[in-house]
C-alpha cells in the first residue's frame, strides 16, 4: 500500500539504517486486525537485507500459542538441525519430567546462535503477530531486546502486536526501556481516497469517496469492501465510481465483525445495547437502555474503544467505526426482544427528557405502538415535527391507523398533525389533507389556520390560482388574529407575483410591510418582506428585491418562531447575488443557512440549501463540491417537484462535461418521466437540456443536440425571467450555426435579447447577449468584450466557452495566432474543473481550421505532486503554506469550508505528505517561479 503514513515509514527506514550501522534496538508495531502491520514492516526486510543485515522473520498463530519456543523457531530456525536439535532437547526434558530446565537451556541456545550471528553482522528479527506467541518465545525475545537496546548486540527486534487481546506476558517486552512503539492509526480520509486510488488504478468518484468511509480508515476491509464492489464500478475518462447510491450497496461483508470474539460479555452485551441506539449515540443514552449509571458503563466501554470498534463521533457521542458493524450485532438481538427494547428505551428517553427525535427513532423501531406512545406522540407532534418531520409523519400514520373510530376526536388531532409533518417534508398529500381538515373544521380561527397552512402547501406544489383563491377565501372570513390575517396578506401577494400580476402584488405589499413592521411580529414581519421582494422580483428589480430580503432576513433572527422563514430568505438571498456573481454574500448566506437547517432539523429547508450550495460550487468551477452537494440534496426524504430536476440534471451536466458518458446517460435515465410536470420543475429545466444536447453532441449528433434545446426558444413571461435561458439561447445559436439553421439562430438571438431586457440588472444575461451576437456575426470584438466580461463573472465554464467561440471567430478571419492564443487558455480554463469533453470540443472545432495548439498545449495531469493539483487546489495549497486556517481560506476564496477541507485532503493526498507543515515544507522547497497559480 503506497498511500499514506510516509511519516511512520520514514521513521521506520532511519531506524533499519541505525541498525545496519551496528545500533540494536527494538520497535513495537501496533495496530488493529486489517490495520497492514505485516505490510508496513516487511518493506523494513527489503531495505534492511539490501543494508547488509542478517533478516529472519516468522508470523506466531495461534495454534503455536501453547507450544514452547515454537515461534521463536520458526523465526530463528524454520528448518533444518539446529530446529531438531532444540526441539529434541525439549522433547528430551518432558520426557525426564524437567521442562523447566530443558527450557532455559534451549532458550540459552537460541541466545547463543543469535550472538553468533551478530557477530557476523547486524541482524533483523522480525516476530509478527506476538499476540499470539508461546510465553518462551515471549521472554526470550524480551531478552534479546534488552541487550539488543542497550547496546550490547547489532541486533533489531520488530514485533508487531493487536491491542486486543490483551496478553499478560506480552506486556513485559513491550514495555522494555528503550523501546519504539509505532502505532498504526486508521487511515485518514486522504489515505483513503489514495490506497482507493492505487487499487481501481482510477481518481475515486464522490460517490465512490464516501463510500468508501464505510472502511472507516481499515485497509484490509478497504480492500474488502472495493473486491465486493467490483461489479458495481464504473472506470470512465480517469475517474472511478459507484453505479448505486451507498444507500443502495450490499451489506459488507463478515468480515467486519472480526474481533468481537476477544470481547468480554459485558463489552459485547454493551455493543449490542448501543446498536439500538442506530450509528451514534450517547453514554447517557446508553446507560438508560441498560437502566444503570453512566460510570458503571466506563469498563464495558474500554474495549471496544481500545479495539477501535468504536470512535469519537464529536459532540460528546459516540459511533460505530464501521458502519457494517452494527447490523451484525443488532442481529444478534431476538426480533421479539429488540421491539421490548425500543419500547423501553423510547419510555426512559422520553422520561428523562432526551429530545424527542430520539424517542421517535425507538419508537420506529418497536413495532406497533403502545397506548403510552400514542399518548405521547400526540402531546409532543409539535416539537417532533419542528425537529424531525419524516419521523413524525411515519409515527403518526401508524397512529392513525391504530385509533379506533370511535376516537374521533382524537384521530382528527393526529390527521391535523400528519397533514403539518406532510406541509414541513413538502409531500403533496399534503393539500387533500389540509383540505379534508378544512371541511370539517368549524372553529373560525383554527379555520384561517388550516387555510393558512392549505395556501402554503399548494404555493409548495405550484399551483398559485388555487392558492390565490384559498387565500381570498379566507380573507373574506371574520377571525380575531390580526398577525395571521396579515400572513395570508402577504401571500396573497406572492400568488399574484407568481400569476404575472406583479404591479397588483406590489401595490398590496407596501401596507402589508407597513402593518407588519407596527405589530412589531417578527414572524409577520419577515413574511411581510418576503412578499415585497417576491413582488419586486417579478417586476425585474432585482436590487430592490434583496433589500427586503435582508430586513425580511434581519426581522426572521428575532424569533426561533421564524426560522423557517429565515431559510427561505436565505436561500433567495443566495440566488439573488449569485445573478449579480457576487460570491461572498452568496457563501455567507448558504453557511447560515446550513447551520440554521442543520441545527433545527429542517429538512424540506436543507434540501434546498443543499441545492443551491451544489448550484454555486457548479459555478464557481468547484465541480466535486456540486456532485457532493446534489448526492447529500438526493439523500434528504422530501417530495419537491423540482429537486429531481436539479440532482439529475446538475449531475448529468457535471458527468457530461467531464466525458463520462455512460454515468452521464444513467443519470438522465433516472429522471422520472413526468419530471417538468410542474412549473417549479419547469424553471429548473435548463440543466437537463443543456445535458442532452451535451450527450447527443459528444456522440457526433449536432441536429439532435440543438433539437433537445428548441423548448428553450418557447416565449412568455414566466420563461422570459427563467434567469439560466439566455445561457441556453447562446447554446442555441452555436448548435443552429453548425447545423447550418441561420433562422434558428437568428430566432434565438432575438429571444436572448428580450431576455436580456427583463432581466437588464443582471449581468449573466448581458453576457450571454454578447455570445449570442459574436457567434452569429462571428465578430471576435463582440467576444473579446464577452470575455472580459465573463473573466469578472467568475463563472469558469462561462469563460472557457466564450474563449473557445473567440478562438473559433479569430481563426474564421485569419488570425491564427490570436486563434491558438484563446485556445490554450479556454483549456487552461477548463482543465480546473476537469471539463475534458469541453477540451475535446474546442481542439475538434479549431483542428478543422487549421489550429492546434501544439507542444505548448496542456499535458495529462500527473498523478502526484504539484503538478496533480488543480488550479483550485494550488491555490488552496499556496494558502495552507502561508498558515492559513480552513476557514480563513475559505473566506479568502469564497469557498465554503467543507470545499476547503475537501481540497486540503487531495492535496495532501497528491503530494504524499500527512500534516499541513509538511505542505509548507514542500512549497518553500519549489523552484523560483512556480509559487504561484
Amino acid at each position: 500500500m503506497r498511500a499514506g503514513r510516509e511519516q511512520q515509514r520514514d521513521e521506520l527506514r532511519q531506524w533499519v539504517r541505525g541498525g545496519a550501522e551496528g545500533r540494536g534496538a527494538l520497535l513495537i508495531v501496533e495496530g488493529e486486525p486489517g490495520a497492514g502491520r505485516t505490510e508496513f514492516v516487511r518493506g523494513a526486510l527489503g531495505a534492511a537485507a539490501a543494508l547488509g543485515c542478517r533478516v529472519r522473520y516468522a508470523a506466531a498463530d495461534a495454534l503455536g500459542a501453547e507450544l514452547p519456543l515454537r515461534a521463536a523457531l520458526d523465526c530463528l530456525h524454520p528448518g533444518g538441525p539446529d530446529r531438531a536439535a532444540v526441539v529434541a532437547l525439549l522433547r528430551e526434558a518432558e520426557d525426564a519430567a524437567r521442562p523447566g530446565g530443558a527450557l532455559l537451556a534451549a532458550m540459552d541456545v537460541l541466545t547463543a546462535r543469535v550472538e553468533e550471528w551478530c557477530a557476523r553482522r547486524p541482524l533483523l528479527l522480525v516476530l509478527d503477530d506476538a499476540h499470539w506467541a508461546d510465553p518462551a518465545s515471549l521472554l526470550l525475545w524480551q531478552r534479546l531486546a534488552g541487550r539488543a537496546v542497550a547496546g550490547r548486540l547489532p541486533l533489531l527486534l520488530v514485533v508487531t502486536r493487536r491491542p486486543l487481546p490483551g496478553r499478560p506476558e506480552l506486556e513485559p517486552l513491550c514495555a522494555t526501556p528503550g523501546g519504539r512503539t509505532l502505532r498504526l492509526e486508521p487511515l485518514s480520509a486522504a489515505e483513503t481516497d489514495g490506497l482507493v486510488r492505487d487499487l481501481v488504478g482510477a481518481e475515486p468518484g464522490p460517490r465512490l469517496r464516501e463510500a468508501a468511509r464505510q472502511a472507516g480508515g481499515n485497509p484490509r476491509l478497504l480492500r474488502e469492501l472495493l473486491a465486493q464492489w467490483s461489479g458495481l464500478l464504473r472506470v470512465e475518462g480517469g475517474r472511478a465510481e459507484l453505479l448505486l447510491p451507498e444507500a443502495e450497496l450490499p451489506p459488507p461483508p463478515a468480515s467486519v465483525a472480526r474481533g468481537l470474539d476477544w470481547l468480554s460479555g459485558p463489552a459485547r452485551t454493551a455493543l449490542r445495547h448501543a446498536a439500538l441506539l442506530g450509528p451514534a449515540f450517547t453514554v447517557r443514552e446508553l446507560a438508560l437502555v441498560r437502566g444503570r449509571p453512566a460510570r458503571e458503563l466506563l469498563t464495558e466501554l474500554a474495549e471496544p474503544l481500545s479495539a477501535g470498534l468504536l470512535a469519537d463521533a464529536g459532540g460528546g457521542r459516540l459511533r460505530f467505526r464501521y458502519p457494517g458493524l452494527r447490523p451484525v450485532l443488532y442481529a444478534e438481538i431476538p426480533a421479539a426482544l429488540r421491539a421490548a427494547l425500543h419500547q423501553d428505551a423510547a419510555e426512559a428517553f422520553a422520561e428523562a427528557g432526551l429530545p424527542a427525535a430520539r424517542t421517535a427513532e425507538q419508537l420506529l423501531d418497536g413495532g406497533p405502538l403502545t397506548p403510552w406512545a400514542v399518548r405521547w406522540l400526540a402531546d409532543t407532534a409539535p416539537v417532533l415535527i419542528a425537529g424531525a418531520p419524516g419521523a413524525a409523519a411515519e409515527l403518526l400514520e401508524r397512529a392513525i391507523a391504530q385509533v379506533g373510530p370511535r376516537e374521533r376526536e382524537t384521530r382528527d388531532a393526529l390527521e391535523e398533525r400528519l397533514a403539518d409533518a406532510a406541509l414541513m417534508l413538502r409531500r403533496p398529500e399534503s393539500v387533500e389533507l389540509l383540505a379534508a381538515l378544512r371541511a370539517r373544521t368549524t372553529d373560525p380561527a383554527r379555520r384561517a389556520s388550516v387555510d393558512f397552512r392549505l395556501v402554503s402547501a399548494l404555493m409548495i406544489q405550484g399551483d398559485m390560482a388555487r392558492s390565490l383563491a384559498v387565500t381570498e377565501r379566507a380573507l373574506a372570513e371574520d377571525f380575531p388574529s390580526v398577525a395571521l390575517r396579515l400572513r395570508l396578506e402577504a401571500c396573497r401577494v406572492l400568488a399574484l407575483a407568481d400569476l404575472h400580476r406583479a404591479a397588483e402584488a406590489h401595490a398590496l405589499a407596501g401596507p402589508v410591510v407597513a402593518a407588519a413592521g407596527r405589530l412589531r411580529d417578527p414572524l409577520c414581519a419577515a413574511e411581510a418582506h418576503h412578499a415585497a421582494s417576491y413582488a419586486l422580483f417579478h417586476l425585474g428589480r432585482g436590487r430592490a428585491s434583496l433589500r427586503h430580503v435582508a430586513e425580511g432576513i434581519g426581522w426572521a433572527r428575532r424569533s426561533p418562531e421564524a426560522n423557517d422563514m429565515r431559510l427561505l430568505l436565505l436561500a433567495n438571498q443566495a440566488e439573488g447575488h449569485m445573478r449579480f456573481d457576487e460570491p461572498v454574500v452568496v457563501a455567507a448566506a448558504l453557511e447560515e443557512a446550513r447551520e440554521l437547517a442543520t441545527a433545527t432539523r429542517s429538512t424540506g429547508r436543507l434540501v434546498v440549501t443543499e441545492a443551491r450550495l451544489a448550484e454555486f460550487h457548479y459555478r464557481r468551477g468547484d465541480w466535486d463540491g456540486a456532485l457532493a452537494g446534489v448526492a447529500r440534496a438526493d439523500r434528504l426524504p422530501v417530495s419537491d417537484a423540482w429537486l429531481p430536476v436539479v440532482v439529475h440534471g446538475l449531475r448529468t451536466l457535471v458527468l457530461g462535461h467531464r466525458d463520462e458518458r455512460e454515468a452521464a446517460r444513467a443519470e438522465l435515465a433516472d429522471l422520472p418521466a413526468d419530471a417538468f410536470a410542474t412549473p417549479p420543475a419547469r424553471r429548473y429545466a435548463s440543466h437537463v437540456l443543456l445535458a442532452r444536447a451535451l450527450l447527443a453532441e459528444r456522440d457526433g449528433r449536432p441536429a439532435d443536440a440543438l433539437a433537445a434545446l428548441v423548448p428553450a426558444l418557447a416565449e412568455g413571461a414566466e420563461e422570459e425571467s427563467v434567469y439560466e435561458r439566455p445561457w441556453v439561447l447562446s447554446e442555441i445559436v452555436r448548435l443552429a450555426l453548425e447545423c447550418g439553421e441561420s433562422a434558428t439562430a437568428r430566432a434565438a438571438v432575438e429571444s436572448c435579447a428580450r431576455s436580456a431586457r427583463a432581466l437588464a440588472e443582471y449581468p449573466g444575461p448581458a453576457l450571454a447577449l454578447l455570445r449570442c451576437r459574436g457567434l452569429f456575426a462571428q465578430d471576435p470584438e463582440l467576444l473579446a468584450q464577452a470575455v472580459v466580461r465573463g473573466e469578472r463573472g467568475g463563472w469558469p465554464l462561462v469563460l472557457g466557452q466564450t474563449l473557445e467561440d473567440l478562438a473559433v471567430a479569430r481563426a474564421w478571419h485569419g488570425d491564427l495566432a490570436g486563434a491558438r492564443s484563446a485556445l490554450t487558455r479556454a483549456v487552461a480554463v477548463y482543465e480546473g474543473p476537469g471539463a475534458r469533453w469541453d477540451i475535446a470540443r474546442a481542439d475538434a472545432r479549431l483542428r478543422s481550421l487549421g489550429v492546434r495548439r501544439g507542444s505548448r498545449s496542456a499535458r495529462r495531469r500527473p498523478a502526484s505532486g504539484w503538478e496533480a493539483l488543480t488550479p483550485a487546489e494550488l491555490k488552496v495549497a499556496l494558502l495552507v503554506a502561508q498558515g492559513r486556517s480552513n476557514p480563513e481560506i475559505a473566506s479568502a476564496l469564497f469557498l465554503s469550508p467543507r470545499t476547503v477541507q475537501t481540497h486540503v485532503s487531495h492535496i495532501l493526498a497528491k503530494l504524499q505528505v500527512r500534516s499541513r507543515a509538511a505542505v509548507a515544507a514542500q512549497a518553500a522547497a519549489r523552484p523560483p517561479g512556480t509559487a504561484g497559480p
